[in-house]
């Protein structure tokens, strides 16, 4: 037996929605989280949860990103307002 292969077993969105509707409310939520986070990630974007590894990556999430940002709206506003 190959472990290396599985079959994927798809149900249809209509089949499940029934089972859906049944789950609790903190199910649902865990469901879009869980729905969240998987769209994150084909989509190839940072959840939000890791936010504490991106900001040791660089400027983002500090104050010296509010002060460039900052700069630069400033510099933008003389540009377009002559």
């Amino acid at each position: 037996m190959d472990i290396t292969r599985h079959t994927q077993k798809t149900m249809p969105l209509t089949e499940l929605l029934p089972f859906l509707r049944e789950l609790s409310y903190s199910d649902k939520l865990l469901l879009l989280h869980f729905l969240g986070g998987e769209l994150l990630k084909d989509s190839n974007l940072t959840p939000l949860d890791a936010q504490g590894k991106v900001a040791s990556q660089g400027l983002h999430d500090s104050f010296e990103a509010a002060a460039v940002l900052a700069k630069a709206l400033a510099e933008e506003k003389v540009a377009t307002r002559g």
